[in-house]
């Protein structure tokens, strides 16, 4: 038993040496994540033992200690004073009405209770009122409440005033007034309304109304309209594929790098999108300076700067679907697809040549099926998990409407930006209507029991392909154990 023990701490000790080697930025945000998560969750601390490395173990330490110095402890509800800088403002459906929301951070909060600082929070305001300008952080007296864990809701105290703090400025006032001139821009060229809602959402990342959002969420959708690396990979295409006739490769790079920071900008700090920037600057700047960035490197990059910027950001579900994603595209794209190239083998290019034209029509669809499967196989080895424990249900519908509707929004943003407006309405339109419309026997979701019992059947076939390895393996431990009890008999 000590043996194997022995063999197990070997294999991580040299997962991890090859993870350093070859990932030194995963590495640390890896090591930075359990810092922050046992801050949190004193237990998690015993991670670090599984990292070779121990004079890379003060990285969890000081992680440990510099959030622990900013949360000694987390507020449930409190009345006080708060400096509130503003991120962003944009209008919210809620179930009664729309109310304008200011989200930002908090600070310092200096409560009845004791004193908070760095928590996320929002803050909601009627629209038919006087709003005060976000462009600068104010002093807001009123109640702070939990709404979930690492988040929090500003009520101000009635007739209160904003006191505006001197020397201080944000960008969300002129992010709120530029995606306003878009959705105007928008609604100028569009009569209808619900193409006239979606394109806006697709423009400026938030969608206002309440009815699309339950639409999309029941088929499972709502990431199209998240801006995410999707969008970023999309606009990157458009603006290169323009530019690269005009502009040497060096120069390119360079306008990239500042058409896409601006954009950056304009949508904001939420975590999808800030992994996406991350991970393309990072590939871009690696083309200015001749260098090819691996993308688990790019990727533990964003996960760190996402860390520290917010610690408490490990709590929020957008963080963890998003992160959670990408890295099972990184790790499990390649190994799905290889298994899924026994349905769908590759044909050589000389092969194809002799085929009909039906028959390489009917190849390049299942080309594409192979690449779409492999894409929602690799994205759910993580975030399945994720949508359950959040969520408690995970809609089967998605399943079927994500093999093709990422392709039919790539054509939408292409038709958006080309601007092809004569093309862009009906097939908005076309889109939602297809949501609309969803067949209702496919609108059915799954609890985590449920889910458990329809990969039970695939769990078990496993389990019997490779029944000869588990048996020797479950015979040579439980002997062990055996032996193990009798000694001490």
């Amino acid at each position: 038993m000590l043996l194997a023990l022995l063999k197990k701490r070997l294999i991580l000790h040299n997962f991890f040496m090859l993870l350093w080697k070859r990932y030194p930025a995963l590495y640390v945000a890896l090591l930075t994540l359990i810092g922050i998560a046992s801050s949190f969750f004193l237990p998690f601390i015993a991670c670090i033992f599984l990292f070779k490395k121990r004079l890379l173990w003060i990285v969890p330490l000081l992680v440990f200690s510099y959030v622990k110095l900013f949360y000694p402890t987390l507020p449930n509800e409190d009345f006080g004073r708060a400096h509130f800088h503003i991120q962003a403002v944009k209008k919210h459906a809620g179930p009664v009405k729309m109310t304008l929301c200011y989200s930002g951070i908090i600070h310092i909060f200096e409560g009845e209770k004791g004193t908070y600082r760095h928590l996320p929070a929002s803050l909601y305001l009627p629209l038919n009122q006087k709003r005060p300008l976000a462009n600068k952080d104010y002093l807001i007296s009123g109640t702070l409440s939990k709404i979930s864990p690492g988040y929090y809701i500003l009520k101000p105290t009635k007739k209160s005033t904003w006191l505006p703090i001197e020397k201080t400025k944000s960008l969300a006032e002129w992010r709120y007034g530029k995606k306003q001139g878009v959705k105007k821009w928008i609604h100028s060229r569009f009569k209808d309304k619900k193409v006239r809602i979606l394109l806006a959402a697709l423009a400026t990342g938030h969608l206002e109304s309440r009815y699309l959002a339950y639409q999309f969420n029941r088929v499972g959708l709502q990431h199209l309209l998240a801006i995410s690396g999707f969008h970023f990979a999309l606009l990157s295409f458009f603006l290169a594929f323009i530019l690269k006739w005009f502009l040497p490769e060096k120069l390119l790079a360079l306008s990239l790098i500042v058409l896409l920071s601006l954009y950056f900008f304009y949508m904001g700090g939420a975590p999808s999108i800030s992994r996406a920037w991350i991970g393309i600057l990072i590939y871009l700047v690696g083309l200015l300076f001749h260098y090819r960035p691996t993308p688990l490197n790019s990727f533990g990059v964003a996960l760190l700067a996402a860390l520290l910027f917010n610690p408490l950001i490990l709590f929020h579900s957008g963080f963890q679907l998003s992160f959670g994603a990408t890295l099972g595209i990184l790790l499990f794209y390649h190994p799905i697809e290889s298994l899924l190239q026994k349905l769908f083998p590759k044909r050589p290019y000389a092969t194809l040549l002799k085929l009909s034209r039906i028959d390489q029509c009917g190849y390049l669809l299942c080309t594409y099926l192979r690449s779409a499967l492999t894409l929602q196989g690799a994205v759910l080895t993580f975030t399945l998990p994720l949508l359950l424990f959040h969520f408690q249900k995970f809609p089967l519908a998605s399943l079927f409407y994500n093999l093709f509707f990422p392709l039919f929004f790539s054509i939408l943003l292409a038709l958006f930006l080309l601007p092809l407006d004569f093309l862009t309405a009906p097939f908005a339109s076309f889109l939602t209507a297809l949501i609309e419309n969803a067949p209702k026997k496919l609108l059915f979701s799954t609890t985590p029991f449920q889910t458990f019992l329809l990969l039970f059947p695939f769990i078990l076939f496993l389990g019997i392909k490779k029944r000869s390895k588990i048996k020797l393996w479950i015979f040579r431990y439980f002997g062990k154990f055996r032996q193990l009890f009798l000694s001490f008999r």
